[in-house]
């Protein structure tokens, strides 16, 4: 999951798109045009649940963006997103700059490994800022081709 912007998207890029699948907020895509995304508000059908302590999980609760219906997703393409190190195969910290990210559209994993028998689209690459803290294991991805 995405979990913050390292560099500014451009708000005027994003789109509304209803995908075939439900996602959470913060996951990688790949738009009904093939570009490259992340999720920038959960699906309109999207729900959580919520554990409350001394009562019990309190399911179902809709977080789906606001005005969004079905599978209707909010899309930035554009912008550099931190992923956790882990939810990336093949990309470290210590990964060098300019490092490829593809996304296997089978199971919507980020990789800079070659799949076999799957396939896979150009997502982004790696975008260390100048001062980044590598330590923390995060990744920065710039989302879309050069």
């Amino acid at each position: 999951m995405a979990l913050n912007l390292v560099y500014r998207n451009d708000n005027m890029n994003n789109r509304v798109e209803t995908l075939a699948a439900t996602y959470d907020s913060g996951r990688p895509v790949i738009s009904l045009a093939g570009l490259p995304a992340v999720t920038v508000t959960a699906s309109g059908d999207h729900t959580t649940s919520e554990t409350i302590a001394g009562f019990g999980t309190l399911s179902g609760i809709p977080n789906g963006g606001v005005g969004l219906v079905g599978k209707q997703v909010t899309l930035a393409f554009d912008g550099t997103w931190e992923w956790p190190a882990s939810e990336i195969t093949g990309i470290t910290a210590a990964s060098a700059q300019g490092t490829l990210v593809n996304y296997v559209v089978a199971t919507g994993v980020l990789t800079n490994a070659a799949v076999s028998g799957s396939t896979v689209v150009a997502y982004g690459y790696v975008d260390f800022p100048p001062d980044y803290d590598k330590t923390r294991g995060y990744v920065p991805v710039r989302i879309g081709t050069r």
